[in-house]
């Protein structure tokens, strides 16, 4: 009797480490990704490269303006929480959308940046000028960085004197902390 309940226990560990392991290859493969709905989602840039950009983002605008190859300059803001509180740290949503920018800027050699630090004001006109100036410098590195000549890119710090919205809240103080950027193209 002892051997039979041994034999159905050891089949009932076989059976469930059977299913445990199909469960974790199922999980550790999953099947492979692709981009649905509206295909206008994927851009090519001017130098061939492609990234994905959905129509109604900041970084929509940016391929499309930079797309009609006008003379000119315009003037974008990034949106999103871009630094962690009061410093120049970038979020994790920020640090990943430079690669994008990058990308952008070496397709298109002939446009110049200015990087423009913003920030909410905090009482000190000094320390907002220094935050919003190191601000700029964080992107301005990154690009360097990214290999976009130093000579297309400069940085200007308008500290709490440019916002975007009102600074009756948190929330709204937070929006202000930002970066903006000028695209510029001569003729």
């Amino acid at each position: 009797m002892a051997q039979i309940i041994l034999l159905f226990v050891f089949i009932a560990l076989v059976v469930s480490g059977s299913l445990a392991l199909k469960r974790c290859s199922e999980e550790s493969s999953p099947e492979p990704t692709e981009v649905r709905g509206d295909p206008s989602v994927i851009v090519a840039l001017t130098d061939g490269s492609t990234m994905v950009a959905p129509r109604g983002t900041v970084g929509r605008d940016l391929v499309d303006w930079l797309a009609r190859r006008e003379p000119g300059q315009k003037a974008f803001e990034l949106g999103g929480q871009e630094f962690v509180g009061r410093t120049a740290e970038l979020t994790t949503e920020s640090r990943g959308r430079i690669p994008h920018l990058i990308a952008m800027l070496r397709a298109n050699p002939d446009v110049k940046v200015v990087i423009v630090g913003h920030t909410d004001p905090s009482g000190d006109e000094a320390a907002d000028r220094a935050l919003s100036q190191a601000r700029a410098d964080v992107v301005l590195n990154m690009l360097r960085d990214g290999r976009i000549s130093s000579n297309r890119l400069s940085t200007e710090a308008r500290a709490a004197s440019d916002p975007i919205v009102s600074n009756n809240n948190p929330v709204n103080r937070q929006r202000n902390q930002r970066v903006s950027l000028i695209l510029s193209r001569s003729e």
